[in-house]
């Protein structure tokens, strides 16, 4: 008998090993992946995609932003979000290496995103253990949430990156220096996208909540934090008040003026807080969350929601940990019940990442806005996962399974339906009027037809004519003045 139980034991030692042998092919081939096709999947390049590249350009080579002011803080655009120093100034290192193009840099977008992985691997082993770790990295890398926003070259999602890391050091030890790294992380992360300078403060109260009950903290280590953290953030709030960082919330924010004149609302709190409320529930639709995602394609594929199969997996296991505990067996050991001071911090600050998309009005719901939420989901569902397996070792062979279906069918359905679905998104026919151009004539067509689209004829001009930031630059402007003389502009 006591043989039959080792045989066993060992049977399921093995079946467990290659369930995660298999999970960590998964995860070593998918990220392989996000650095395939990137010149070519999206097809053709988005206008803040263009306004990084020549933004980096323009700092590679004068030390200067897209609008040619020396050493700036963040990089000013002519229309759309400032490219803020988290993603600038590693992008300069990273654009000396591999270039300043549109692929390049999309190619950055990934690596940050693989440094968030691997940062999630070590916040959730430290929390969770091994195996979370270990699935929390599955679900982050087979996440639609996560996958497309980040093979296109936007900044935002660094602040993910920025957060995560501030909380591994924050709950690696009570050393002050882990806290002083962990001050400066957060920070990075307010700096690195808008709805992170609300979030962040508010998952630091959390935080706060959350850490009183659980350890004891010295007040010189929470001195330490508070220092570092606000006089990091000192440039940014002197950005707000002199260099009009707050101008792009004004411009989509429900306090806007004309967008409530337009919907014919005045702005009194009745009416403000009911707008507010119907934009973060369509956040929380089941077609966001679970079917086809953000209607944008820049932000997903259109056919998977934001939460991969692994998430809603997760939901399912969470609902049924909280009938047994409800049924009340082994209830100190339910890991709803042993977790959850864990599962209340996660689900506030799930909670807390959409409301900056719903102060917004354009574009919802809009996934981008709420990435915020992104690295609690991804705690949750390794958390779920790894107690179900505590619990059942038959989930560690199905979670193999779950692993290579819902990675397959997110790259299956991204490399061959998104390609052409998507293309509107990226304003192809730019890239291809580009790519035919040959003679001097030919390019002054290009730059009649697209005059509008400054970033894009700069970006052209000094990829396919070889131009400077400055000489892409004057070319631009010399156009606009001409046309605006004539009156066509």
């Amino acid at each position: 008998m006591l043989l039959a139980m080792k045989f066993k034991s060992q049977a399921f030692s093995l079946t467990k090993k290659i369930a995660f042998g298999i999970v960590f092919l998964v995860i070593l081939i998918l990220n392989v992946l996000r650095f395939w096709k990137l010149d070519t999947i999206p097809y053709g390049y988005h206008v803040d995609e263009v306004g990084s590249a020549v933004t980096i350009q323009c700092f590679v080579e004068k030390g200067c932003d897209a609008e040619l002011r020396v050493w700036p803080l963040f990089g000013r655009m002519e229309y759309g979000q400032d490219k803020p120093p988290t993603y600038v100034y590693p992008g300069i290192l990273w654009a000396k290496i591999f270039g300043t193009t549109v692929p390049s840099l999309r190619a950055f977008s990934v690596f940050i995103l693989l440094i968030g992985i691997l940062g999630l691997f070590f916040l959730a082993k430290k929390i969770f253990g091994l195996e979370a770790g270990l699935v929390v990295a599955l679900a982050a890398t087979c996440s639609p949430w996560g996958w497309v926003m980040n093979r296109v070259a936007l900044e935002s999602f660094g602040s993910n990156v920025f957060l995560i890391w501030g909380l591994y050091f924050f709950l690696r030890s009570n050393r002050w220096w882990d806290w002083v790294l962990a001050a400066l992380f957060f920070a990075g992360a307010m700096y690195s996208y808008p709805p992170a300078r609300f979030a962040v403060p508010c998952m630091l109260l959390t935080l706060s909540w959350f850490e009183s009950k659980n350890r004891p903290i010295r007040f010189s280590l929470v001195l330490s934090l508070g220092f570092v953290f606000i006089i990091a953030l000192i440039p940014l709030v002197l950005g707000y008040k002199y260099d009009d960082l707050g101008l792009r919330f004004h411009d989509i924010g429900i306090f806007n003026k004309a967008y409530l004149s337009e919907i014919g609302k005045t702005g009194t709190p009745r009416e403000l807080i009911s707008i507010f409320v119907h934009n973060y529930l369509l956040h929380l639709t089941p077609d966001f969350l679970f079917l086809t995602g953000d209607p944008s394609l820049i932000h997903s594929t259109g056919h998977l929601g934001i939460l991969g199969w692994l998430d809603i997996s997760a939901l399912f296991i969470f609902f049924l940990f909280f009938i047994l505990a409800l049924l009340k067996p082994a209830w100190q050991e339910n890991p709803v019940i042993k977790h959850r001071r864990w599962l209340i911090f996660l689900a506030l600050n799930f909670f807390i990442g959409i409301i900056p998309a719903a102060l917004t009005f354009q574009e919802l719901p809009h996934a981008l806005r709420v990435s915020g939420s992104w690295l609690f989901m991804m705690l949750f569902t390794g958390l779920m996962w790894a107690k179900a397996g505590e619990c059942l070792k038959a989930v560690w062979p199905a979670l193999a399974l779950a692993a290579i279906l819902s990675g397959g069918v997110l790259v299956w359905q991204y490399f061959t339906l998104y390609p052409q679905e998507s293309k509107g998104m990226f304003t192809f026919w730019v890239m291809d009027q580009a790519n035919r151009s040959k003679s001097r004539d030919e390019w002054m067509s290009f730059l009649m037809l697209y005059h509008r689209q400054n970033y894009h004829c700069r970006y052209f001009l000094s990829h396919k004519l070889g131009m400077s930031c400055k000489e892409a630059n004057d070319v631009w402007w010399d156009l606009y003045h001409r046309l605006k003389k004539a009156g066509l502009y």
